[in-house]
């Protein structure tokens, strides 16, 4: 599974095919298709493993803080620990990919949508726990999530696109992430 995510993340979605997923990982396309049937069986566990991490992420998390800023800080330290990975460019291009296929049976579709109501159930709770006390009028659940979201999700993709080595890099604090987080902040009052 790990050959698959580094095929996609660096020959993309379309180029990881089965047999350059088995020579990467070192077996024949026989034993691959043993245990997971077909490559869109085998791309739709990779995509389930992806999930099911953030989703065991999600589950576990708790937002801390005892004023907005520090609740706000808390909420993009969940997102960025799953959205700001290397890995995260490959389950996006699984997900993107996934949905979009006529060919997919029904229960690979119905797995996409079961995982992605999960977890945008649990960030809606943790995101109402950030929004304790907090005018909802101007800085709605919904922003405050897909504001955060869609930062941590544009850096990877940017980092992905623009250097060689995202994806043996490590985790760093982004500047754009405080400016966000204020910018949040000053918006909820």
């Amino acid at each position: 599974m790990q050959a698959t995510i580094d095929c996609i993340l660096e020959e993309g979605f379309y180029r990881a095919s089965s047999n350059r997923i088995a020579t990467r990982s070192g077996v024949t396309w026989g034993v691959i298709q043993h245990h997971f049937g077909t490559r869109e069986g085998l791309l739709a566990a990779v995509y389930r493993e992806g999930m099911d991490e953030l989703a065991r992420l999600l589950e576990g998390a708790r937002i801390e803080g005892d004023d907005l800023e520090e609740r706000l800080d808390s909420f993009a330290d969940i997102l960025w620990t799953f959205y700001r990975q290397p890995r995260y460019v490959a389950h996006e291009q699984l997900a993107l990919n996934l949905r979009r296929d006529p060919n997919l049976d029904a229960e690979t579709r119905a797995l996409v949508l079961r995982r992605e109501t999960t977890v945008g159930r649990r960030l809606g709770e943790l995101a109402d726990d950030v929004l304790v006390g907090v005018d909802t009028s101007r800085l709605t659940k919904r922003g405050l999530i897909q504001s955060i979201r869609s930062l941590a999700a544009g850096l990877a993709l940017t980092d992905a696109k623009q250097r060689e080595d995202f994806v043996s890099r490590t985790p760093k604090r982004d500047p754009e992430r405080d400016v966000l987080l204020a910018a949040l902040a000053a918006l909820a009052r």
